[in-house]
């Protein structure tokens, strides 16, 4: 079997990540919106949510707090990106 987790860069501290991205903050995604990721994404999602049965983090609420992570990390970044290419016509 391939290894589905492979690591590109030093590991860090597993409770820090534990508390930042398997925190269950939505017990149900029924109020979310449909998206579609690719298969392998998909199956090493629920296989890392799997691992939190004690907690019982749903797969929405880990993939929520990826992108909430994500666009902190990166708000800034994105913001000039998008004005760099969307300049007013005036």
């Amino acid at each position: 079997m391939k290894n589905l987790f492979k690591k590109k860069t030093p590991p860090k501290n597993s409770a820090q990540y534990s508390a930042r991205f398997l925190a269950n903050r939505f017990p149900s995604g029924r109020n979310g919106k449909v998206v579609y990721i690719r298969p392998e994404y998909h199956e090493r999602l629920l296989r890392i949510v799997q691992l939190t049965r004690e907690e019982k983090t749903t797969l929405y609420s880990y993939i929520d707090n990826i992108l909430e992570h994500h666009f902190r990390e990166y708000g800034d970044d994105i913001t000039d990106y998008f004005n760099e290419r969307f300049k007013p016509i005036l």
